[in-house]
C-alpha cells in the first residue's frame, strides 16, 4: 500500500507540475505576430473595398492628429441686431 500511495502522490505532483507550466499569458513575440496578421488583414480588405471602417477611421484620425472642426475654426458671435431678431421671432411664435 505505501507504493501504491507514493504513485498517486508522484502522479499528483506531476500533475500539478504540468499543470503550472503552462502560462495562460499569450507572450510578446505572439502579441507582435497577432498584431502583424491583424495589420496584413486590414491591409488587405482596405485594398479590396478600397474604404475604411468608421472604427478604423476614428482610430486613424486620432493617430494621424485630424480634426472634424471646421477649417476656418468657430463661427463669429451673432451680433446684437441678429440676437435681438432672434428674441423677437421667438416671442411672436409663443402661444
Amino acid at each position: 500500500m505505501d507504493s501504491a500511495a507514493r504513485i498517486l502522490l508522484l502522479a499528483c505532483m506531476a500533475g500539478c507540475a504540468g499543470c503550472s507550466s503552462l502560462d495562460p499569458r499569450p507572450d510578446q513575440a505572439d502579441m507582435q505576430r497577432r498584431l502583424a496578421a491583424d495589420t496584413e488583414e486590414r491591409k488587405a480588405r482596405l485594398k479590396a473595398k478600397g474604404t475604411l471602417s468608421p472604427q478604423e477611421y476614428d482610430l486613424l484620425a486620432k493617430k494621424m492628429g485630424w480634426t472634424t472642426s471646421p477649417a476656418g475654426g468657430l463661427p463669429p458671435p451673432p451680433t446684437v441686431e441678429e440676437l435681438e431678431r432672434r428674441v423677437k421671432a421667438a416671442e411672436t411664435s409663443k402661444p
